[in-house]
């Protein structure tokens, strides 16, 4: 495909969120949702690219989370443009270009899959992992301007909601895919562990509503947990960055 190898798409995506993150600032909503479209067309055209990374297309690259994390932010971003523009939507842009900044110095090649990886249920895991996080780091850098925002009380709660729901469906397409590829439903490994303390740890923030003050100890629940997420993901991310890789 005409965008496989080609990094420039992923550079000009990110200049594009940038330039949107920009007009939001200026409150110019027409000129930002312009600019985050052009992005968001960019980088699916970039992740469509890296599906050919092998020759052959393969669906696993375009979900990888580096790279499709951001993907999912900006389609967050985007229909926050469209239904509630002036909630926040300069901070949310920043989320965005923060984590596509961190997928353009992220190494561009593909892991080889093993026949393991070559399933439905692996792509379907990663993909919704990638939605649960950006929808857990959304929920997060809102509950955080609720300290100094009244406006925004309560608005990370449903964002908080279908990322467990996304979070929930790639454990269960992860177990799925685990029996399918190694025989069992779960590993003592580092990845099964880490994806089962941020499930428990968000199970738990979402139950806090049943204790009296829960909201304020709530929202600090939430960025808590953004900071955990981040660290267990991004910390086997960056150990994948030494992995061999081909058509980078």
């Amino acid at each position: 495909m005409f965008t496989t190898q080609v990094h420039g798409w992923l550079y000009a995506a990110a200049g594009c969120y940038c330039i949107a993150w920009i007009w939001f600032g200026c409150r110019q909503w027409g000129a930002g949702r312009l600019a985050l479209a052009a992005g968001f067309l960019l980088q699916s055209l970039y992740l469509v690219g890296r599906g050919w990374l092998g020759d052959v297309f393969i669906p696993n690259p375009l979900v990888e989370g580096p790279f499709f994390l951001p993907w999912c932010l900006a389609l967050i971003a985007l229909v926050r443009a469209v239904t509630r523009p002036k909630l926040a939507l300069p901070w949310m842009m920043g989320l965005v270009v923060i984590f596509s900044l961190l997928a353009a110095f992220y190494a561009k090649g593909m892991i080889p899959p093993t026949p393991k990886k070559m399933t439905l249920w692996a792509v379907l895991f990663f993909a919704s992992e990638s939605m649960a996080h950006a929808l857990f780091y959304s929920a997060a850098l809102y509950a955080m301007l609720a300290f100094s925002r009244k406006g925004l009380n309560g608005a990370f709660h449903p964002l908080l909601v279908w990322g467990f729901v996304a979070y929930t469906m790639a454990q269960v397409t992860g177990a799925v895919w685990c029996f399918v590829g190694w025989g069992n439903t779960f590993s003592w490994g580092a990845r099964h562990l880490g994806s089962a303390a941020i499930w428990t740890f968000f199970a738990a923030s979402l139950h806090l509503q049943f204790i009296p003050g829960w909201k304020r100890s709530n929202s600090f629940m939430i960025i808590a947990g953004a900071a955990m997420l981040f660290y267990i993901s991004y910390g086997h991310y960056f150990h994948e960055m030494h992995f061999q890789r081909v058509g980078g």
